[in-house]
């Protein structure tokens, strides 16, 4: 029997803040390559340092966030990406007792069987709802027969008041995480990405979170596609091309949209999302057998899927073809295209002129 392991660890990497002062001793000569894979939601954790490397507290940090460009310089899509802490546990319904004066301790009670997580643990911070400040967990004590947990709180000084039905988190210090929806990668190829950190400090600057002591701005990210499966990608149509059919009538399209996977394997279903924008007129989706595309590729083609609308229409119109072959030769269509008319052009002078009339589609989404 063969025996494969597999490990399931924090992707972290080490930020460092406030680096004047920093010693030769404590010296990082290097920031590690991240690695992040297509087809997951990648999530990857932030241990953010002081001069000393010692986690810092993140309460005097404010919107952390992290940038991500791919090879040319371009943002991933939804960049920059927030961090949000690192939680150890949670809780609600917690109870924050009132501290007397000054005092700089107090209790914080909940019912046990309202905590998730791994728990409450000493010297990691609580945050929650009316929770201001740096708040450390001093001590933690369950009590089996009042099913109720005591966590025992330290601050700096300040009047903390009593507050019912809080919902708490224990934050671990300095830990920070960021996720890559597997939407926003999943149409990029291998390559490697670059990435920097920034937060606001307690003075209202925006700051560089560096990877290394010697004021590194920026690190690496190896994006790798081979760890899942291949799917057509989902490509999205925005601009379009217009000619005069063999009828005389100005037709709208996209350009031509392979119905093979990898030009191998016959691909089982094409999916298009067509946007309309107040359109009048009639959309529809053709496909062909050549192998190569010239204007005679679309005569006399047969209209797959249509729909026409008469009033003005303003909606995303789907057409899902299964299978993606002609009928009647049986033979797999090689492109299909989207394409549409306005119900009169000539009159109005120019496809510009009728559009202003018969609205628009704005893109297509193919997939």
């Amino acid at each position: 029997m063969q025996k494969v392991q597999s490990y399931l660890y924090p992707n972290r990497v080490v930020l460092l803040a406030d680096l004047a002062g920093f010693t030769v001793e404590n010296k990082v000569v290097y920031a590690k390559t991240i690695k992040i894979y297509q087809g997951v939601d990648n999530v990857i954790e932030f241990d953010i340092q002081n001069v000393d490397q010692k986690r810092l507290d993140l309460s005097t940090l404010s919107n952390l966030k992290v940038n991500i460009m791919d090879a040319g310089g371009k943002a991933l899509n939804n960049s920059p990406y927030p961090m949000t802490l690192v939680t150890s546990a949670t809780a609600t319904g917690a109870t924050v007792n009132a501290t007397t004066g000054q005092a700089s301790t107090t209790t914080i009670t909940v019912p046990t069987a309202n905590i998730s997580g791994n728990g409450f643990a000493v010297g990691y911070t609580i945050t929650g709802t009316g929770i201001k400040g740096t708040v450390t967990v001093s001590a933690v004590n369950t009590d089996i027969d009042s099913a109720t947990t005591t966590i025992s709180v330290t601050f700096a000084k300040q009047t903390v008041l009593r507050a019912t039905g809080v919902v708490i988190a224990n934050t671990i210090m300095g830990l920070a995480k960021i996720i890559i929806p597997i939407a926003d990668i999943s149409t990029l190829s291998d390559q490697f990405l670059t990435y920097s950190a920034t937060a606001v400090n307690t003075s209202g600057n925006t700051v560089m979170l560096y990877n290394d002591s010697q004021f590194g701005g920026s690190g690496t990210m190896q994006f790798i596609t081979n760890a899942s499966p291949k799917t057509r990608a989902t490509v999205i149509h925005d601009e379009f091309a217009s000619e005069i059919n063999f009828m005389g009538n100005v037709i709208t399209h996209t350009s031509a949209i392979p119905c093979k996977f990898y030009e191998a394997q016959s691909t089982a279903s094409m999916n298009f999302q067509v946007t309309l924008n107040a359109f009048i007129g009639t959309v529809y989706v053709e496909g062909t057998e050549d192998m190569t595309i010239s204007v005679s590729s679309w005569l006399n083609t047969p209209k797959l899927q249509s729909f026409t609308c008469t009033t003005p229409t303003s909606q995303t119109i789907p057409f899902s073809l299964v299978p993606v072959l002609n009928p009647v030769t049986g033979k797999n269509y090689s492109y299909m295209r989207v394409s549409w008319f306005y119900p009169d052009v000539w009159s109005y002078g120019s496809q510009q002129n009728a559009a202003a009339v018969y609205g628009s589609i704005t893109k297509v989404v193919a997939s």
